[in-house]
C-alpha cells in the first residue's frame, strides 16, 4: 500500500490486481459497495412490487375458488374459499435501525361462502362474506430488490 499526501488530504491507493481491475475476482478481495439507490428509485420499486403482490394474491384467489371442498346439507351445496380485497395500503415506513428501507401492505381477506341446489348453481351465485381479516405484510429492501 502506498500513501499519497496532496495538501491536506491523504488519499490512500491500494494496489488492484488487473483481474479484479477488470471486474474477475482474484486473492477473495472485497467487491465494491454497491453504488446507492436513491429513495424516490426504491419507493418507484415498492410500487411495483405491491402491485406484484396483490396480483399473486388475485391468482390464488382464482385457485382457491377452484378448489372448494363441497359439502351437500339437505339438497344445498355449499362451499367456502378465501379471497382478497382489490383496494390496499402500500407504505414505505421509516428506515430500520440498520438503515434497511422497509415498507408494508395492508389488504383484507376474506372467506367468501357460496351456497346453491348444486355446485354449479353455488358457483354462479354471489358469494357471502362471512370473516374478513386486515392482513399486514412487512417487506425489506435487501439487495436491489424488496423481499417478503
Amino acid at each position: 500500500m502506498r500513501r499519497v499526501v496532496l495538501g491536506i488530504a491523504a488519499i490512500l491507493l491500494v494496489a488492484v490486481p488487473a483481474a479484479h481491475a477488470a471486474g474477475g475476482k482474484k486473492g477473495g478481495g472485497k467487491a465494491a459497495a454497491a453504488p446507492a439507490v436513491s429513495d424516490e428509485k426504491i419507493a418507484d420499486q415498492l410500487k411495483i412490487f405491491c402491485k406484484k403482490w396483490m396480483g399473486f394474491l388475485e391468482t390464488r384467489e382464482r385457485d382457491n375458488k377452484r378448489g372448494v371442498k363441497w359439502q351437500n346439507a339437505g339438497g344445498t351445496v355449499k362451499g367456502q374459499y378465501v379471497g382478497y380485497s382489490v383496494e390496499y395500503d402500500c407504505l414505505m415506513k421509516e428506515r430500520s435501525s440498520n438503515g434497511t428501507p422497509v415498507a408494508t401492505i395492508v389488504y383484507r381477506e376474506y372467506l367468501y361462502e357460496t351456497t346453491g341446489a348444486s355446485q354449479d348453481e353455488a358457483l354462479a351465485a354471489k358469494p357471502a362474506v362471512v370473516d374478513t381479516t386486515e392482513v399486514t405484510e412487512i417487506f425489506r429492501y435487501s439487495k436491489g430488490e424488496w423481499v417478503y
